[in-house]
């Protein structure tokens, strides 16, 4: 059996001003400062931030509209990828 296909987030401005809303708030983002680190955004499209000193605290992911449209899973793409 195959396994799942992973779903593929198109990096688009769109996207990107949709994850703003949510990132920028999310207990994870502020905590670690993301904004310093590269991706700064759009987690779920680009892969995990470089930050090395991550713990998980909450997750807005659940919430954002990306996430939703594209029928996501897990969340916590910051950290995890």
């Amino acid at each position: 059996m195959l396994p799942p296909k992973k779903t593929v987030i198109e990096d688009t401005e769109e996207n990107r001003q949709i994850c703003r809303k949510y990132c920028t708030i999310c207990p994870n983002y502020k905590t670690h400062h993301l904004e310093k680190f590269s991706p700064t955004e759009l987690f779920c499209a680009q892969g995990p931030s470089s930050c090395t000193d991550k713990k998980e605290i909450r997750c807005f992911c659940f919430g954002c509209e990306v996430f939703l449209k594209n029928h996501l899973r897990l969340g916590y793409f910051c950290t995890r990828g």
